[in-house]
């Protein structure tokens, strides 16, 4: 089986279409007419993860974040991280593969998984996009929808944390306002706020909120900030699953180096 066929399959769950216009998803580098020997799945591509598929001899790596993103590039040396990885890969003849916000926006992706995670009811899309086909209205940045029942801030804010497993979070807005409808985004959603107020949202839990983005509220609405990463790293698992249930034909592995500590002291 070549390479090609197995990003066309991951291509028909979530195309490439549905990815936002700033957008990098999709081939960064590499020969995709390769038969495969191997895929490994992880959030971000490192040093550490190419080496891991080496050693493993897979020459596929799908990450949920794209190396090639924005900045212009102009030229591609092994004298910053990009440029180092790129050549890296070719040399060892690897394919990188990016699924950013296509799954992000995607019907079963990020944003789905996120509102699962929190048990929202009647969850919709909180910026839909317009696609073509049976998925008009289904795409797009972000959820919004119901808790099973109404809850204090500081009942809601515990709630967060423990649905996701996190130990602090960020958060601002009127401290005595209930919680039932309940937006949210992964990753960076500062760009969403006033969707989500005019979602009707009481909270919006994204990542990545600005000093001055708390302020837009203006206490009409909760913001709970969760951090990038923890709003969004469960992506790897809805890649892993889509590779592993559709073939078995190669090996499929999840990055065991795919590590990015931030210390918090």
């Amino acid at each position: 089986m070549k390479i090609k066929e197995v990003l066309q399959f991951l291509e028909s769950k979530f195309p490439l279409q549905w990815q936002e216009d700033f957008d990098n998803s999709g081939m960064q580098c590499g020969d995709k007419e390769r038969e495969i020997t191997g895929a490994v799945v992880c959030f971000e591509f490192s040093d550490a993860v190419l080496e891991e598929a080496i050693q493993l001899n897979a020459n596929l790596i799908v990450a949920h974040h794209p190396l090639i993103f924005g900045g212009g590039l102009k030229k591609i040396e092994p004298t910053d991280r990009v440029g180092r990885m790129v050549c890296k890969a070719i040399e060892n003849r690897l394919v990188l593969y990016s699924m950013h916000t296509n799954v992000d926006s995607g019907v079963g992706g990020g944003n789905d998984a996120f509102a699962q995670k929190l048990n929202l009811q009647n969850a919709r899309v909180l910026d839909p996009k317009t696609v073509e086909g049976e998925y008009n209205g289904l795409v797009g940045l972000g959820k919004v929808g119901e808790l099973p029942q109404p809850m204090n801030v500081t009942d809601f804010v515990a709630y967060v944390k423990d649905c996701l497993g996190l130990q602090v979070v960020k958060y601002s807005g009127d401290i005595h306002r209930p919680v039932k409808t309940v937006a949210v985004c992964g990753g960076a959603g500062s760009s969403l706020i006033r969707q989500a107020m005019c979602s009707g949202a009481d909270a919006y839990v994204t990542g990545d909120v600005r000093y001055h983005d708390f302020f837009i509220p203006d206490n009409q609405m909760l913001i709970v900030d969760v951090g990038h990463f923890e709003g969004e790293h469960f992506i790897k698992d809805i890649l892993y699953a889509e590779l592993k249930e559709n073939f078995s034909n190669f090996a499929i592995h999840f990055s065991k180096m795919d590590k990015f500590d931030i210390l918090y002291a």
